[in-house]
């Protein structure tokens, strides 16, 4: 019998401490899977790739996505807790940007309530061409340098003392003129700017690398190059929008865009103020025709002596790259202004 209770007591601790020991790996089972759990969800909350460009709808999904591309791909529970404390901070910030090249000056906006509160009433580059002064400047685009460009570093015009002529480029997409463009302008020895979409850089990576390699400089025309304009769009959006490209170009090309141009040159104070804060310096224009109709273009006798004919100091020259017309009297065109005592320039 006393054989019997000294077996029933050793069978009873054996239980005990088997219960306790399954007790303990469970629960180190389940810290472990919450860790795992947390580091996976911060992974996956990473910064969007430019193909997830429209994918956010609200301003916190933005915020969230700001706060967590600072933070490694792989965190502890914590460091997601602080990721996710940050993205309800009052102040909305853009998607964060990729890791800057060496003298960067594009950074994520701050919108504040002093930026909401500006109009937001959508304004067309349409001044009238027409009506000149004694130098041959458009007075409307006196104007708008006047009204908006100290306040917001916005170009329609340069230097309107000095004969200078700078050459921009649209490149929403390619229909085979850009590399005959590119020959055209070196051989001339030329540099121009080139304004890119995000289709552009993903359709055409060796031209936006050749354009790089041979001095010309690389502007931001956005990802989606809204039909209404970019103040038909949230400052949150639009922020969205520019920094996408921004951090395809960075990834893609090792290059910053410093300057933007708007679609459709549709733009407000409210979009002006964030472009401003982001660091882009806004380039318009003070010469364009309509040559972006690859279906109907001009004729090119006429183009040019348009182009000959609106020439005046400061000129910022809009040629969209698509156009057969711009291609054929581009030659003409820098010829004719070198000839004038214009110097050619480039942002």
């Amino acid at each position: 019998m006393q054989f019997k209770r000294k077996l029933f007591a050793a069978l009873a601790v054996a239980v005990l401490l088997f219960s306790s020991s399954c007790g303990a790996a469970k629960g180190e089972n389940t810290a472990s899977s919450a860790v795992q759990k947390a580091s996976s969800n911060a992974a996956s909350s990473s910064i969007p790739t430019s193909s997830e460009t429209s994918s956010a709808s609200t301003a916190s999904s933005k915020t969230s996505a700001s706060a967590s591309s600072k933070a490694s791909s792989a965190v502890s529970a914590p460091a997601a807790s602080s990721a996710s404390s940050a993205s309800s901070e009052k102040t909305e910030k853009a998607k964060s940007l990729s890791p800057d090249p060496v003298g960067s000056v594009i950074r994520e906006p701050v919108i504040t309530d002093e930026m909401r509160a500006l109009s937001n009433k959508s304004y067309d580059t349409g001044a009238n061409e027409k009506n000149r002064n004694e130098d041959n400047v458009p007075n409307g685009y006196i104007y708008y340098m006047n009204k908006w460009g100290k306040d917001y570093d916005a170009k329609w015009l340069m230097d309107t003392s000095v004969k200078e002529l700078y050459l921009t480029f649209d490149e929403g997409y390619e229909t085979g003129n850009t590399p005959e463009i590119l020959d055209i302008l070196k051989e001339k020895g030329v540099k121009a700017t080139f304004f890119i979409t995000q289709y552009f850089a993903e359709k055409e990576p060796e031209l936006v690398k050749r354009i790089i390699a041979e001095g010309h400089t690389l502007g931001n025309h956005t990802c989606s190059h809204p039909a209404e304009g970019m103040p038909s769009l949230s400052l949150e959006e639009q922020a969205e929008d520019v920094l996408t490209l921004e951090n395809q170009v960075r990834r893609d090309f090792g290059y910053e865009m410093r300057f933007f141009r708007y679609p459709e040159g549709t733009f407000s104070d409210q979009s002006l103020a964030l472009m401003n804060d982001m660091g882009f310096t806004c380039v318009f224009w003070s010469f364009s025709h309509v040559d972006w109709d690859v279906n109907n273009q001009p004729d090119p006798a006429e183009a040019l002596a348009k182009m000959k004919d609106r020439l005046h100091p400061g000129a910022i020259y809009l040629l969209h790259a698509v156009s057969t017309t711009n291609t054929e009297v581009l030659d003409d065109l820098i010829d004719y202004a070198r000839g004038q005592g214009y110097t050619m320039k480039q942002f």
